[in-house]
């Protein structure tokens, strides 16, 4: 009888989908306080939060500029996650497969407007190039997540993401 709840035990304890990708979201990316930190920021830049700006002021520079940190939930470092995005690639291979390539939180970031912070972007690699498909549709990205910054001229990141396949977006 020892024997059988020292089986159960042990079944009970060990998870049963270790390889099952924990669900994240981009607020998630954000360690405590920094969207707080983040408001000042964008506040003091005169620039509306995540990406807006006043393109129309002829007082604001018609470059965007990035703002915002580095700063990293630690505990997410190299943990096996899946996070909703939209692809912007560095470039595509002759065949339209891509190899690296920014994950944004929302459409058009990055291109028309200032790139979202840092630690809202993720550099994602894929060890073997990947079908982009639709470009513009959204994709949930499974991968392992690391506190690891990339810096490139279309936005730094404060993560990188190992892709190990990425899904349609299903809402």
């Amino acid at each position: 009888m020892k024997h059988i709840f020292l089986v159960l035990a042990l079944i009970f304890s060990t998870p049963a989908f270790a390889d099952e990708p924990k669900t994240i979201y981009w607020e998630e990316l954000l360690p405590e306080g920094e969207l707080e930190r983040l408001e000042e920021l964008y506040a003091s830049q005169g620039v509306m939060a995540f990406g807006h700006s006043g393109y129309d002021d002829p007082t604001m520079s018609a470059a965007p500029v990035q703002i915002g940190t580095f700063n990293v939930v630690n505990e997410l470092d190299g943990k096996l996650v899946r996070i909703p995005g939209f692809v912007l690639p560095f470039e595509y291979s002759a065949s339209g497969k891509i190899s690296e390539f920014l994950l944004v939180p929302y459409f058009g970031a990055c291109i028309h407007v200032p790139p979202p912070p840092p630690n809202q972007l993720v550099y994602v690699t894929a060890e073997e190039p990947k079908d982009l498909g639709q470009q513009w549709n959204a994709i949930w990205a499974i991968g392992v997540l690391r506190t690891q910054k990339h810096l490139n001229n279309l936005g730094d990141a404060a993560y990188t993401l190992e892709i190990q396949r990425w899904e349609d977006y299903d809402g």
